[in-house]
């Protein structure tokens, strides 16, 4: 990070440019198998000393940055939502729908698709994929199966995928956000929230239901011990009416996402549509929680902002995306010469493709080093490539880059994916490492096979 910009520059790599290189090599670096909040504190100061910029201008590149900003909030309204039990009510909903009586592919359907529903409507997927796991354990010890029977690893397994695949389905929130951030930047264009979400609905559902056919048509597990499951396992304790305060937290969830979708789906030149594209979802999330904390229900505001704040505020993903920002940024300047370096080193991989054998090259790649890196910091990484490459042609940049922000989610085969990888390869108590490495195997190749051949053209039929 302080030593490869000393390096001789090879063109059309600028001295910049070598600085800039060496601590985005550094912060990969660390990102991917140290740590991640003082390694993203650490780059700051680097790019502080370096000729790119002075250090206020690096610290107003990062933390000033729009998407810095909606990460920080969405993290409190979504967190507030998340600490009073919203969640659990629509887990419940779920899992007392009929349907699911003495069928045990359509129970682990619709058990992973509400894990997915949790997910996407969370800030933070651990506390979506940890309720599930708990409901999944007394699910799975009250008909008798223990650690090491193929069904309860596939399905520990499987609340995982749904969980991931939530984590993609908002392009304003976490990881996901970083890659379109970062898309952003590079191309100029802002990514249209209305087509993005519902290409993550399709494929997240279409993905799901092919998980439940591999466990009926290709891992085939016992599944007689759960042959006849029904809704009243889930309905023996009932949860209490919502009070007040939650009917007010789940309004407000819904609301939310319909006001930053409004600008997709009515002109922009009407009065209230145009006030919300003014001040855009950071504009929209802020307003909430000023609304949420000036309220009070029983002399307390609806959100105690410094509780939820200290709760509920990821601070590794806060400065890693603020990190993430002045990276992106710096990689893509002209004075660094990075952006035709990498053009003139993969043409011969990636230039004059057709779309669909472009597409493919990329997604494959997106899946294999998403599954040895951290998502966010490679979809970072591939943006510049993405935009680039998808001039040169002929394919649709955003609905190339929807694609792949979805692919890159598909992280699951090693600890090194994702944190929460690292978590499903330390439940010990249910699944065995072997076992993941044998049906996530399955699983990322069902997948980059459904995102090649529905995938690729559902994108760009939506944008």
């Amino acid at each position: 990070m302080f030593g490869f910009g000393m390096l001789e520059p090879f063109a059309p790599v600028t001295a910049i440019g070598m600085q800039v290189l060496g601590i985005f090599i550094g912060v990969i670096y660390l990102w991917s198998f140290v740590g991640i909040l003082w390694p993203s504190l650490l780059g700051l100061i680097a790019l502080g000393i370096s000729d790119y910029a002075t250090m206020p201008e690096v610290l107003l590149k990062s933390f000033g940055d729009t998407v810095t900003i909606l990460v920080f909030f969405a993290m409190i309204l979504f967190g507030a939502i998340q600490h009073h039990g919203i969640t659990n009510y629509i887990s419940r909903w779920f899992l007392t729908r009929k349907i699911i009586n003495g069928r045990p592919v359509v129970f682990s359907f619709i058990f992973i698709y509400a894990t997915y529903v949790l997910a996407a409507l969370s800030a933070n997927i651990l506390p979506a994929l940890l309720l599930m796991w708990a409901i999944l354990y007394g699910v799975l010890e009250n008909v008798g199966y223990k650690k090491g029977d193929a069904y309860a690893s596939i399905m520990v397994i499987g609340t995982m995928f749904g969980a991931i695949s939530g984590q993609a389905a908002k392009p304003f929130t976490g990881s996901a956000l970083m890659v379109v951030a970062s898309f952003e930047k590079v191309s100029k264009m802002k990514l249209d929230y209305l087509p993005y979400m519902l290409f993550g609905l399709v494929m997240s559902t279409l993905a799901i239901i092919a998980f439940s056919l591999l466990i009926k048509f290709v891992f085939k597990p016992d599944m007689s011990r759960i042959a006849n499951i029904n809704t009243e396992q889930f309905e023996k304790e009932k949860l209490p009416a919502m009070d007040l305060r939650q009917k007010i937290l789940f309004a407000c969830l819904f609301g939310y996402l319909g006001l930053i979708l409004l600008p997709s789906i009515l002109p922009k030149t009407i009065g209230f549509v145009a006030l919300i594209n003014k001040i855009g979802p950071w504009g929209v999330v802020i307003a909430f929680i000023v609304g949420l904390s000036l309220f009070k229900i029983n002399n307390k505001p609806i959100i105690d902002f410094k509780e939820i704040t200290g709760r509920y505020v990821t601070w590794d993903v806060y400065f890693l995306v603020a990190m993430a920002m002045v990276i992106s940024g710096a990689l893509t300047q002209d004075a660094t010469g990075i952006k035709p370096f990498l053009t003139e080193v993969l043409n011969p991989l990636l230039g004059n493709r057709s779309p669909i054998v472009f597409t493919t090259i990329l997604i494959i790649f997106s899946m294999i080093i998403t599954n040895v890196a951290n998502n966010g910091v490679m979809g970072v990484l591939l943006m510049p490539i993405v935009y680039s490459f998808s001039l040169q042609n002929g394919t649709n940049p955003m609905a190339i880059a929807t694609a792949i922000t979805f692919a890159l989610h598909v992280a699951i085969l090693t600890p090194a994916a994702s944190p929460y990888a690292a978590i499903l390869y330390g439940n010990k108590d249910w699944v065995e490492a072997k076992d993941i490495g044998k049906y996530g195997a399955i699983i990322v190749v069902t997948m980059l096979v459904l995102y090649v051949i529905v995938g690729f053209p559902l994108s760009n039929l939506i944008f």
